[in-house]
């Protein structure tokens, strides 16, 4: 593929835009691991919290990588789905080397919960561009 040929809404291999949505995707997991302390009473500190961001964290940006969510704009729902089932299927063994469960009830509860924050971010994103270029 030329660089003709290349849809406008795609971007180079690396790109500095990429960086705040990945992180904003990270705040969606640090956001769950914190609901999931609250519910669950865990009073362990940053130590805790860590143990249990990094797998997913990690996953999320696997799954970033293989689908090019960062990159590339088209077809981005789709794709943002896959990217989380790849980030729950890739953190829940790397959640194992932290001797907590792989396979359980977080995983269903991750898949809908990273869902509703990954989605919605990038939502309220586009309302607000869209709110913007109204104004």
């Amino acid at each position: 593929m030329t660089a003709a040929d290349t849809p406008a809404r795609a971007r180079g291999r690396f790109d500095a835009r990429a960086i705040p949505p990945l992180l904003a995707d990270w705040a969606c997991v640090a956001i769950f691991v914190v609901l999931g302390k609250e519910n669950h009473g865990y009073e362990k500190g940053v130590t805790w919290f860590l143990t249990v961001w990094w797998p997913l964290a990690v996953g999320v940006l696997i799954g970033g990588l293989i689908m090019r969510i960062y990159t590339d704009d088209a077809e981005w729902p789709g794709r943002l789905l896959a990217t989380i089932a790849i980030a729950v299927m890739v953190g829940g063994p790397l959640r194992a080397l932290t001797g907590r469960p792989m396979y359980s009830v977080f995983t269903v509860v991750a898949l809908f919960v990273l869902s509703l924050l990954m989605y919605g971010w990038r939502l309220l994103a586009i309302a607000v561009r869209q709110a913007r270029a109204r104004s």
